[in-house]
């Protein structure tokens, strides 16, 4: 039997793929770090389809959607006062309307600022909504120094509101005559 002599031929191919097995792990130690690297270049290439050639273009930025659904295209203007008459008609929609012009790094810086813009709005947010929650937690229930004259409970809300209970008194028939009243006072107290 003959001996096929491929020797050459398979130490070629496994020198290409222990090459290309070097070339991959060189790409993800360089970029192992940013675990965003994907998105943001799915995110550059949509900002790159919505800048326009000439002109100006309208742009709706909603960040709540997922990379690739983030810009839609509402309208094109050529000149800049054109550009801005639309945004104002565009104006009310819920998303935050952005003009793009025909440089594609400064429609990404003003992405990129209206991310940090929506970012702080959101952290703005979660920040009153917590110090009204430790709010709510520091409410405190105290009983008064002296108590209101018999029948009578008082509520005071010293902060927002102000209300007070007028006397309460109930009277019960079944087949004798009981009276409850009310003595407690109950102050709550919110700093």
């Amino acid at each position: 039997m003959k001996e096929p002599h491929n020797y050459r031929k398979v130490g070629y191919s496994m020198i290409v793929i222990s090459v290309s097995l070097v070339g991959i792990g060189l790409i993800v130690w360089a970029i192992g770090d940013n675990y965003h690297y994907s998105s943001d270049l799915m995110s550059g290439q949509e900002i790159d389809t919505m800048t326009p050639k000439t002109g100006y273009n309208i742009i709706s930025f909603d960040d709540s959607q997922p990379v690739g659904a983030k810009l839609k295209l509402l309208d094109h203007a050529e000149t800049n006062a054109t550009a801005f008459q639309l945004k104002e008609q565009h104006a009310n929609s819920e998303s935050t309307i952005i003009i793009f012009g025909s440089s594609a790094d400064d429609n990404k810086k003003l992405v990129e600022d209206e991310k940090l813009i929506a970012a702080q709005i959101a952290q703005e947010k979660a920040s009153t909504a917590s110090a009204a929650e430790k709010s709510n937690q520091k409410i405190q229930s105290t009983p008064p120094s002296t108590s209101p004259p018999t029948g009578h409970a008082t509520l005071t809300l010293t902060e927002q509101v102000n209300a007070t209970i007028n006397p309460v008194n109930q009277t019960t028939t079944n087949g004798t005559n009981k009276s409850v009243n009310l003595n407690e006072s109950i102050g709550v107290t919110s700093k």
